[in-house]
């Protein structure tokens, strides 16, 4: 089977879409020929036009393993024809580029950049779109003018993106719409999207591998017990809620340290308080932090299904998490931490709960364990793929999906 996968952005660029696109891709190069076409590979910044108008210049074609990575041209033709779109970026027009006026942009965006995509999805079984907006529209008009199925995960957050009326309207038209939990599925559905149009998996990891953490903690001087931070510091992802409870757990258990590890300004923790700040990880680092930490912590305010969660269960170290529905759901059904809301004082007391029993941590830890292992594994969420794509280009065999345990 010939699988096109098309997302925003691919590895080497870092984020919880991009490692999950990767993942799945290598999951199944192992028995598939497998293409990614990308808009870019690298970290840089994502605007309102920089899938449009101030698209970044084309990478090189290469390989990821069996995995062949093209990039989506966006031409200085097509950036003629596109040029409406500047009104997204424009004072007093900028407010109304969402909503219902969205619908024409992205059928523009379909008419002009659809025909690029499409060139690749004629040498494809199936196409996979990993994304919403402009590019779930454009992926939806390349599918059906080549003649294949079209699948989308959009990675929508409530109340932040991809719940829009266009976003809606491509969903609509796809084949079938991925949702990582029963809670994003929730969303879809609401939007107009069949129950039938909607199947449930997880997100993929290989986990990290163990022997890094004991080195880590000698490296530091770290004997007590270590809370984690592993993200990017951006407001909602609640590391300043971290570092706000640190001087009331200090005040009692001052042997407790907490790392803050990933991009972002520098973090400064209080006076007497044991904070760390180990700024970007490269993949050794990461395993041993997660191993090393008792507590991995992120209480974010908007999530669906973290990769770090995964890593951090695959070592045997459950998560304290907000109490967002998504991040709920997934506790729950994991087994493997605990959600508390988004406030300072409530993080404190938990994480001082928490550390002071070590039994229930190792239990939340090895229920987290057994979660990764039995449903999130590269194999088991590759293999959920395949079936899916089976079923599009054989519809008798639909029955064969399989269905995600709890939900």
């Amino acid at each position: 089977m010939r699988t096109l996968l098309f997302a925003h952005r691919y590895w080497p660029a870092v984020g919880g879409v991009e490692s999950f696109v990767r993942h799945l891709a290598n999951g199944l190069a192992d028995r598939h020929e497998v293409t990614v076409l990308a808009l870019r590979v690298d970290d840089g910044p994502h605007y309102r036009l920089t899938t449009s108008l101030t698209a970044p210049p084309p990478f090189a074609p290469y390989s990821d393993g069996a995995v062949r990575v093209e990039p989506l041209i966006v031409s200085r033709r097509a950036k003629v024809f596109l040029a409406p779109l500047a009104a997204q970026v424009v004072p007093m027009l900028r407010r109304y580029a969402y909503g219902r006026a969205r619908l024409p942009a992205n059928r523009l965006y379909a008419r002009v950049m659809g025909p690029a995509i499409e060139a690749y999805a004629r040498q494809a079984d199936v196409l996979h779109v990993c994304s919403n907006d402009l590019l779930a529209e454009a992926g939806v008009w390349a599918a059906r003018s080549a003649g294949i199925p079209c699948v989308i995960t959009p990675f929508a957050h409530a109340n932040q993106y991809g719940t829009g009326p266009a976003d809606a309207a491509a969903y609509r038209k796809a084949d079938k719409v991925v949702a990582l939990l029963k809670e994003e599925a929730s969303l879809y559905r609401n939007l107009g999207v069949a129950s039938d149009q909607v199947k449930v998996t997880r997100v993929c990891s290989p986990g990290v591998p163990a022997g890094h953490g004991n080195d880590l903690r000698d490296r530091f001087g770290l004997k007590g017990p270590i809370v984690l931070f592993l993200g990017v510091r951006r407001a909602y992802k609640g590391f300043d809620l971290l570092l706000g409870a640190v001087s009331h757990v200090t005040a009692h258990r001052p042997d407790i340290a907490f790392v803050f590890a990933g991009p972002g300004e520098a973090i400064q923790g209080p006076p007497g308080a044991r904070v760390l700040d180990v700024g970007i990880l490269d993949e050794e680092e990461r395993a041993g932090w997660l191993e090393a930490a008792d507590l991995l912590c992120l209480p974010s305010e908007a999530e669906i299904f973290p990769g770090s969660f995964l890593e951090a269960w695959s070592v045997g170290t459950p998560v304290l998490a907000s109490d967002i529905p998504t991040l709920q759901e997934l506790v729950s059904i994991s087994g493997g931490g605990v959600t508390v809301p988004r406030d300072s004082g409530v993080i404190a007391e938990t994480i001082l709960e928490l550390l002071n029993d070590r039994g229930r941590l190792e239990e939340l830890g090895e229920s987290g364990r057994r979660f990764w292992a039995s449903e999130c594994t590269v194999e088991a969420v590759a293999a959920w793929h395949e079936n899916l794509y089976h079923s599009l280009l054989s519809p008798a065999d639909e029955a064969a999906v399989p269905v995600v345990s709890h939900v």
